[in-house]
């Protein structure tokens, strides 16, 4: 008598396995990589702000921590966009480049802007505006930069 196997435990076909990803997947992990790196740098920066803002005792030394401290969150999310966009520069298929380093800032963007609108609701003050408008512009350009590097170790 024959066995008889299970379709889910029978070993994958090597062709199947061989095929790479498309380039929106890689898209979505570099995404992804960038709120990975993004999130735990946040967390410091909130901590050296916080000292830099708590240490400034009059007015114009308070102006000048509170640009300090955005320029230290400014600082956070271009390294974690020029890790996202690395990841898919280095490890992404050929075809896939700084173009989808770039996607992948803009799918972060978008995807921080969506959690804005949630927990802040319809209305955003324009402190919070002018902060995406600042992730718009800084995700995706060092993302793509990141993507380039990325390709230059490929």
């Amino acid at each position: 008598m024959a066995k008889r196997h299970l379709p889910l435990l029978q070993p994958a076909r090597a062709a199947e396995e061989d095929r790479p990803r498309s380039p929106w997947q890689w898209v979505g992990f570099g995404a992804a990589a960038i709120f990975t790196v993004w999130v735990p740098l946040s967390i410091l920066a909130v901590a050296a702000s916080s000292r830099l803002v708590a240490a400034a005792t009059d007015p114009a030394g308070q102006r000048k921590a509170v640009v300090l401290a955005l320029c230290v969150y400014a600082l956070d999310l271009a390294l974690g966009a020029f890790a996202g966009g690395y990841l898919v520069g280095r490890w992404g298929p050929s075809g896939v480049g700084v173009r989808e380093g770039a996607k992948a800032g803009l799918g972060a963007t978008i995807a921080l802007a969506v959690l804005a609108w949630a927990m802040l609701g319809a209305t955003p003050n324009d402190s919070v505006l002018a902060g995406l408008v600042v992730v718009a512009v800084v995700a995706p350009c060092m993302a793509a930069w990141g993507a380039r590097a990325g390709l230059r170790r490929r």
